[in-house]
């Protein structure tokens, strides 16, 4: 179940590139219009290249991989070296997982329910329905945690049906971590970048 919301989670995002935008707009209307950007692009037949660089301004991949080792704190200490090595990878893996389910889109409908402003981070809640794979609707709520850093703003994680895509990396990664170091995370994550590159 981690890994099938994870994965729509990840769908899901492919509405969401970065947009320019002015000093007062608030993550909700960033996410919003959005929407608008991505599909035009997609529409026009954009460049997977121009695609990529929105998703790579959108989402924190080092707050993820940081995160997904036990946060800043132990970051250096479990990685070490292989720091450059595991964050690189990690962010191939959610990248290639984001641009293959780009052709899920047409399928795809989101409404922009609400924001919430809080200290430490911008929560933007939607609900989205999307055609399963018998035909049916189904509509299910997909949040937005996101923070602004350099005039821009980011997702740090994404909340599918209660269930966190930086929690799921986190719980999947330490598994890995205490059965054989920094070693086998990144062996198994190139392993399963791999299979995808097949499948595709």
């Amino acid at each position: 179940m981690r890994t099938l919301l994870a994965a729509l989670s990840l769908t899901c995002l492919s509405l969401l590139p970065v947009p320019a935008m002015g000093s007062e707009d608030g993550a909700l209307e960033v996410v919003e219009r959005s929407q608008n950007e991505l599909l035009e692009l997609l529409g026009r037949d954009g460049k997977p290249s121009e695609i990529q660089r929105q998703v790579d301004a959108l989402l924190d991949y080092e707050w993820i991989a940081q995160s997904a080792l036990g946060g800043p704190s132990h970051y250096a200490e479990r990685c070490g070296e292989r720091c450059p090595e595991f964050q690189a990878l990690l962010t191939e893996l959610i990248r290639t997982n984001y641009l293959q389910r780009l052709g899920q889109r047409d399928r795809v409908s989101v409404v922009y329910v609400a924001e919430h402003v809080r200290e430490a981070a911008t929560k933007v809640d939607t609900r989205v329905s999307f055609a399963d794979g018998s035909g049916k609707t189904k509509v299910i709520d997909v949040d937005y945690v996101m923070h602004r850093s350099g005039g821009q703003w980011h997702v740090r994680d994404i909340i599918t049906e209660g269930v966190s895509l930086a929690k799921t990396y986190k719980y999947d990664i330490n598994k890995l971590y205490k059965d054989g170091g920094i070693d086998k995370v990144i062996v198994t994550l190139q392993a399963k970048l791999d299979d995808l590159n097949r499948l595709h």
